[in-house]
């Protein structure tokens, strides 16, 4: 499991594979005069940095300090309400806890997202469906695929699933346009 003394991850951010250096390098300097404890991990050849504080606890906060910086190397940055092991019970669990307590009258709609990065889930699909029935069954979500106001992600690496439940409409701020993913890069002769 990943771990970090005394932090909690905040962000998970990805980025095109062989960006992981460089994104993580934007995101400590970005973030590091807003959080002076924040610890910035990225998985070699995965496209991925997780961003870890006790500080900061607001990750919308984080992400638009990212956006406002101008971060080019990010494709992706998603902030964290949970983690959990990667296990189908723990995740149906986390699930749970996350849409129960969620400020909004319930059932909310929703659409879920996975993404997996390792073998310890099987399948997204099965993963989704276990818990889509699990919050209907409750009655505190409906999953919808066109006219849902809620996204709950999912993103699995290796054996940490990290969790989220985001508006919508707040989904393009997460969303990053980064210029190089446009253009051809010069090739470098060694």
């Amino acid at each position: 499991m990943i771990e970090v003394k005394g932090s909690e991850p905040r962000l998970l951010i990805t980025t095109v594979f062989g960006r992981e250096a460089m994104a993580a390098l934007e995101v400590e300097s970005a973030l590091l005069d807003m959080c002076r404890d924040v610890v910035v991990e990225y998985r070699r050849r995965k496209g991925l940095v997780i961003v870890f504080s006790s500080v900061c606890r607001d990750p919308y906060s984080m992400v638009l300090r990212l956006r406002a910086r101008g971060c080019s190397a990010i494709r992706w940055a998603i902030p964290l309400q949970s983690y959990v092991r990667s296990r189908y019970e723990d995740i149906r669990r986390a699930c749970r806890d996350i849409v129960m307590f969620y400020p909004e009258r319930k059932p909310i709609i929703l659409v879920g997202i996975c993404r997996k990065r390792g073998w310890y889930i099987d399948s997204c699909t099965r993963l989704l469906k276990f818990v889509g029935e699990d919050l209907e069954s409750l009655g505190i979500a409906e999953v919808d695929f066109k006219r849902y106001s809620y996204v709950l992600r999912i993103e699995i690496v290796d054996d940490v699933a990290f969790l989220s439940l985001y508006r919508r409409s707040d989904e393009h701020l997460f969303r990053f346009r980064p210029s190089y993913l446009h253009t051809q890069l010069p090739q470098v002769i060694v």
